[in-house]
């Protein structure tokens, strides 16, 4: 790696770097995060859509900073080996519609130099244009004026300028003096960017990211890390305390295998236990799975590819060791860094394994296990909120019947306690996507509130005696069909329900449909009803999840 620094004519410092490896690429990254951080409210600032979200910015720092957290202990020379791990950080910890875009246009840079020692401006170039071309395949419907329009126009003009050009330095601020000229063109080419005169947050946000990686060639220094620094610790897995597992071991490992779906991981591992989570990264695929035969596990997984990364708990010893609060799961290991006292906490009220482990995955500090007919109290909820190591709180009931009881703890502590008026777990976890642990409490509130309307909710159950509702006769045992509180299909078939309660739930600009099943569905069933949605609803996507929540067979969320 050659660097340099030379005084020009106009006495301007020039410093020359040809090639990077992975330690200089790692300095680079870690600076760039850092600058992102002074611009993520900004970028925020620029949200238009109807959605009230507000918080690009936000997203893509909280996927850099996962990003960077998974590179920060490493010592890699090699620039393609980097950022493979640091791609594969920002895929599993990407936020939000720009944090998976900009986890795609990594990827998509990875792909090029993952072979590659060293790196200079061909390499860079390169990587640039395929990011883009990844980024537009991950999307559906690609609307340009957007970020995928800066990634595709800057890449483009990389590869131009990379003919003429090998200082590194000068390339990439000539590189992104263009994407920013890219940026400020989006308004012409979206209307609602024009009407609200603003540009592209997304885009911003990529041309901020790029020049947080120029800026970290001309700095004096690296910029640090915030020195408020915590880290909240979260377990692995859900642990069940005070109760009989049906399934002991917490089983986790990636797959090193490509060429294999998500599904056919799925459909090989569904039999050998529940919690089951398939997550296919760049270069594996990672499997959770809560199972009493992990050696079995492990035995099959190993048809499918080489596994690394494997890690077995026996939740049964662990719960029965850990000392806290009844009925409340500490989650650990959260990214966030700051102060405890400054930090926002989460408090959540869940049921159900899979969707206790996904409220702990979204950076949750505390789940009070309730819900549907086991409602928590005022003192459960309290207990929590004193557990949590923050004087400021944020809690999700999670069902219209707890609300009522979340708002008295607002009145029995001497913490800032505010209850979001989350109705159904689709709710809260939308909620969680607007969650900035180191916002402005006012400001994260409202924007965690807001993005509670951007979800639709269906639910489906049974009828517990005979009734009529909205002229609908209804007979004990009755399969229902439930939006916005409102009975809207009896039916005697499960799978039925759903389909009908999407057909009034969906409309033309949805994309993507999660079902959580509950603890009583079978696997036939949902392989069933899988098969009829993909049939019936072409169009989207449908992601099916194991929540193992009581009484409900089917939580569905559209988005």
């Amino acid at each position: 790696m050659k660097q340099a620094n030379n005084k020009s004519a106009t006495g301007k410092e020039e410093i020359e770097i040809y090639k990077l490896n992975g330690t200089k690429l790692k300095d680079a990254l870690t600076f760039s995060l850092n600058y992102f951080a002074n611009y993520k409210e900004d970028i925020d600032s620029l949200n238009v859509f109807p959605v009230p979200d507000g918080d690009t910015g936000t997203n893509m720092y909280l996927t850099l900073s996962t990003a960077t957290n998974e590179i920060k202990d490493l010592d890699i020379d090699s620039a393609g080996g980097l950022l493979a791990e640091f791609t594969n950080g920002a895929l599993m910890g990407a936020r939000g519609n720009s944090g998976v875009i900009l986890s795609q246009l990594l990827r998509g840079f990875s792909e090029t130099i993952e072979d590659k020692e060293e790196i200079g401006v061909f390499e860079i170039a390169k990587g640039l244009e395929n990011a883009a071309k990844r980024a537009y395949k991950g999307v559906m419907k690609p609307v340009e004026g957007t970020i995928l329009t800066v990634a595709r126009e800057t890449g483009e003009f990389a590869t131009l300028l990379a003919e003429d050009e090998d200082n590194i330095v000068e390339f990439l601020e000539i590189v992104v003096n263009k994407a920013t000229e890219s940026v400020n063109k989006t308004p012409e080419l979206l209307s609602t960017l024009k009407e609200a005169n603003v540009v592209d947050a997304g885009g911003k946000g990529y041309e901020i990211f790029l020049r947080g990686i120029y800026e970290s060639f001309i700095s004096d220094e690296v910029i640090e890390r915030s020195p408020n620094i915590i880290r909240i610790n979260r377990e692995p897995c859900s642990k069940d305390s005070g109760r009989d597992l049906e399934y002991k071991y917490c089983t986790e490992f990636l797959i090193n295998n490509t060429d294999i779906s998500r599904l056919d991981v799925q459909e090989e591992m569904k039999e050998y236990g529940d919690s089951l989570l398939v997550v296919k990264g760049n270069e594996f695929v990672k499997v959770h799975i809560h199972s009493n035969q992990p050696g079995l596990v492990l035995e099959e997984a190993l048809k499918l590819g080489s596994l690394t990364k494997i890690k077995i708990d026996n939740m049964e010893v662990e719960s029965q060791e850990r000392s806290k609060v009844t009925n409340i799961h500490e989650t650990e290991d959260n990214l966030i860094e700051k102060n405890l006292e400054d930090r926002i906490g989460l408090i959540a009220v869940a049921a159900g394994d899979g969707i206790i482990e996904l409220f702990e995955d979204l950076g949750v500090d505390y789940i009070v296990e309730g819900g549907q007919s086991m409602n928590p109290s005022t003192k459960d909820l309290l207990a929590a909120a004193e557990e949590v190591k923050t004087n400021r709180i944020i809690i999700l009931p999670n069902n219209k019947n707890v609300i009522s009881a979340a708002k008295q703890v607002v009145e029995v502590t001497d913490k800032e306690v505010s209850i979001l008026p989350t109705k159904s777990i689709p709710q809260g976890v939308a909620a969680m996507m607007s969650f900035n642990p180191v916002g402005d409490f006012t400001e994260v509130n409202e924007m965690m509130e807001d993005e509670i309307d951007t979800v639709k909710t269906g639910q489906v159950t049974y009828a517990v005696r005979d009734s009529s509702v909205n002229d609908l006769q209804i007979t004990k045992g009755d399969i229902l069909g439930i939006i916005d509180g409102n009975i809207e299909v009896v039916n005697e078939d499960k799978e039925e329900v759903v389909g009908k309660l999407l057909d009034r739930l969906v409309i033309e600009d949805d994309f993507l449909v999660t079902i959580y099943t509950g603890k009583e569905v079978k696997s036939e069933e949902i392989e069933d009803l899988e098969e009829r949605l993909n049939k019936k609803f072409k169009d989207l996507d449908i992601e099916i999840y194991s929540g193992g929540q009581p009484l409900y067979y089917y939580l569905i969320s559209v988005e």
